[in-house]
């Protein structure tokens, strides 16, 4: 702010300055003072005023330039009242007061729906945790009673089977830190457990495997990344439109990094959607005319790789498959 915008902004006391200066001079020639008085009289009252409104225009720009130059510096914006200089006046003490005041206000609302989002994190734990009961006992029953509709039951169980540990994971990934460990993990052992897993589905689709340069190890954990490639199988198996699914699985390594590469004949993606397929709640055309997908299954895989350290990357053209990518960090500060 420049100093005739901050004299402007208070023109009332330059007035009263004024006006004070004007009854002097009013009282000065009554006396018959001399006119050099006069002028030294209002000279020295309009000289006082700018001279003090100065000073405090310079410190006052001090202060909001070293609360502006706190402010851009920080991440956490929050922050800032710890940031601030010691008051050298009731201004800004006050200033701080209002500023702590707010912290505190932003931290007591923070704590409120951290605790609340804790609470129903647990609460979807628990009710998975719980749900998984009935469904391994109708497994059970269907695996004991077979008849026409067995493998129709047996095969709408294992959806809900699979919903339930999709929404489970998903209840986790915002806390991934908190639940994961880092090891060594084998590529092929990786694959050929997700193939076993999906084993039902992937016949039922008459499916090809084809592996290929999986004999490598990464480092990761296990059991999210044994996730993240059964929402891709899942999403190949779903949305493959051809008489025989074929699923290509391929590990490669670079200088700096492993790949595992997962690739379908299915339907692909059109060019348009591809760089909307991990977001939240995204669905193609045609799945939301049938319904089909829910828009998390890749959302989430590309949530932990974020969280892991890992990338993932879609190449598509539609009509001829789906490839993802998943790319594993290589170097020496993995073996720690």
């Amino acid at each position: 702010m420049r100093y005739t915008v901050y004299v402007k902004e208070r023109l009332g006391q330059l007035l009263l300055v004024g006006g004070v200066t004007a009854t002097m001079e009013i009282f000065l020639l009554i006396l018959r003072a001399a006119e050099g008085l006069q002028i030294y009289t209002a000279f020295c009252a309009f000289g006082v005023y700018f001279l003090i409104s100065w000073g405090e225009y310079r410190r006052k720009k001090h202060y909001f330039s070293r609360l502006e130059e706190s402010l851009s510096g920080l991440d956490k914006k929050y922050l800032l009242p710890e940031m601030l200089d010691p008051p050298c006046c009731q201004e800004e003490r006050l200033m701080r007061e209002v500023f702590r005041d707010l912290e505190h206000s932003m931290a007591d609302h923070v704590n409120y729906y951290k605790n609340a989002e804790k609470e129903y994190k647990e609460y979807i734990e628990l009710w998975i945790h719980e749900v998984k009961t009935p469904i391994a006992a109708g497994k059970l029953m269907v695996e004991n009673h077979r008849d026409a509709l067995s493998g129709d039951l047996e095969e709408e169980l294992g959806k809900i089977e699979a919903y339930t540990e999709q929404a489970l994971f998903y209840a986790r990934s915002a806390h991934v830190e908190k639940d994961y460990l880092i090891r060594p993990v084998s590529l092929k052992d990786l694959v050929t457990q997700a193939v076993k897993r999906h084993k039902k589905a992937l016949i039922g689709r008459k499916a090809g495997i084809h592996m290929e340069g999986l004999d490598l190890t990464v480092y990761s954990d296990e059991r999210w990344l044994a996730f993240m490639l059964g929402q891709i199988l899942s999403n190949s198996i779903k949305y493959c439109d051809k008489e025989a699914l074929e699923l290509h699985f391929a590990g490669t390594s670079e200088k700096e990094r492993i790949c595992l590469s997962i690739r379908d004949n299915g339907r692909g993606v059109p060019e348009e959607d591809l760089e909307r397929i991990f977001e939240k709640g995204f669905t193609g055309s045609r799945e939301r005319i049938r319904s089909q997908a829910t828009g998390l299954g890749l959302y989430l895989c590309r949530k932990l790789c974020g969280r892991l350290g890992h990338g993932i990357q879609a190449v598509s053209k539609e009509g001829e498959g789906l490839e993802i990518r998943i790319y594993f960090p290589k170097g020496s500060y993995t073996q720690v």
